[in-house]
């Protein structure tokens, strides 16, 4: 089995571990993760970590990283922090959020921003010429990290395959890379078989007796439909354990919510979208409540190719943020998560460089409208705005777009 090799990019991970056990030094350790199944999978390996130091700590689990946020867990908190998952491009707020007497690290697949600081190390590999899109997942890098820490993450390879599976890594007929070096440490640990289903590998995991992409289905659903009742916890006791028949159940339960909203809403949407240009959006504001907001980027992929979408212009859908983060509190705060996914015919362009990406498009119209850019692809992307500038950043992505730098990138 080949894997993708880079000395450089090992290098920043054995620096960040000996970083990492230097100022650990028995301090309690805060983790902010995302909520879907790479995340969770992420928290789940961070878990079996700091369990192994023996070290007190705090998982907090997130769907968006913005400055409220941010201040929030810094506040009222000192020791280590861990983002994992989200992060990477809001690294400049998270040091300057970091305070003497702490450190934070940045543990992300994102395209990120690097920053110079004492008290901030980033771990990206996209910072190292290495796509977090297609060749390594936050599961597996979280693994990588860990491995250098203690030989008990072996045990738990499996999670960070799940991890993989869940983000879609395998789309291209199987995951390649770093994940496919946890693909190969699976199969020699015996915790997983390859499956080949007509071109394309499947991957069972012995333990659970189940392919990798059902069980890392469930984590998304639980993580994001159920976040606002803390459905993570239940994906994270999944890893270790299976799902049970109650989990199953709710895990059923949420999905006949999901899709039961996500059917009013394409009903509503049947007649068109609104347009500009090159973009055509629309609000679902509050409607999807209770469900989190990490839903609308997977309303935006299950619509992006239906009939009364345009083939050839930008998907942009916008979701109401709750005030209340489960594992924070309330915030006085007023936002709107931005989900942004391309048709198929669109996809293509953007992956063959004739158009730009949204990994190009949106940190650029975030920051003409004041948003919080964090996790973005050449396909898929998310930001978060304030309430009310909705219209404005569709107008700044059309401003974007007008504008030829992009040509360079």
């Amino acid at each position: 089995m080949e894997y993708i090799v880079s000395e450089r990019f090992y290098d920043e991970v054995d620096k960040a571990v000996k970083v990492f056990l230097e100022e650990e030094d028995g301090r309690k350790i805060t983790v902010i993760h995302h909520n879907d199944a790479d995340g969770i999978c992420s928290a789940v390996l961070q878990k079996v970590m700091l369990e192994e130091l023996n070290v007190e700590y705090e998982f907090i689990c997130v769907e968006k990283v913005y400055p409220e946020i941010i201040q929030k867990i810094h506040s009222e908190r000192h020791g280590i922090f861990i983002y994992t998952d989200l992060g990477g491009l809001a690294s400049r707020i998270i040091a300057e959020e970091t305070r003497d007497g702490c450190h934070t690290f940045i543990i992300d697949h994102h395209p990120a921003r690097d920053v110079d600081g004492d008290n901030i190390t980033i771990l990206d590999p996209e910072l190292a010429g290495i796509s977090g899109d297609i060749f390594i997942s936050a599961s597996t890098l979280n693994y990588i990290f860990a491995q250098r820490v203690t030989e008990k993450i072996r045990d738990y390879a499996y999670v960070a395959l799940l991890g993989a599976v869940g983000d879609y890594h395998d789309r291209y007929g199987g995951v390649l890379g770093f994940d496919r070096y946890v693909l190969g440490e699976c199969v020699s640990l015996g915790q997983a078989e390859i499956r080949i289903e007509g071109m394309k590998e499947r991957y069972y995991i012995k333990k659970f007796g189940e392919y990798a992409d059902l069980f890392s289905r469930r984590l998304t659903t639980l993580g994001s439909v159920g976040y606002l009742k803390k459905g993570y916890l239940d994906g994270m006791r999944a890893c270790f354990e299976g799902f049970d028949g109650k989990t199953m159940r709710k895990v059923e339960k949420l999905e006949e919510i999901k899709q039961k909203k996500f059917q009013r809403e394409i009903e509503r949407l049947s007649n068109g979208l609104n347009e500009t240009e090159k973009v055509q959006w629309f609000s679902v504001e509050n409607r999807f409540s209770p469900m989190g907001v990490k839903t609308i980027g997977e309303f935006c992929q299950q619509i992006k190719d239906m009939s009364f979408t345009r083939p050839l212009k930008y998907l942009i859908g916008f979701q109401d943020i709750p005030d209340v983060i489960p594992d924070l509190g309330r915030l006085n705060w007023r936002g709107v998560k931005v989900s942004a996914r391309a048709p198929s015919t669109l996809e293509r362009m953007i992956l063959n460089g004739k158009v730009p990406g949204y990994d190009f498009l949106i940190p650029r119209a975030s920051e003409l409208v004041r948003g919080y850019a964090d996790a973005t692809h050449k396909i898929a992307a998310a930001t978060v705005i304030d309430k009310g500038k909705e219209e404005d950043f569709v107008h700044a992505i059309e401003e974007v777009l007008k504008n030829e730098d992009f040509k360079a990138c």
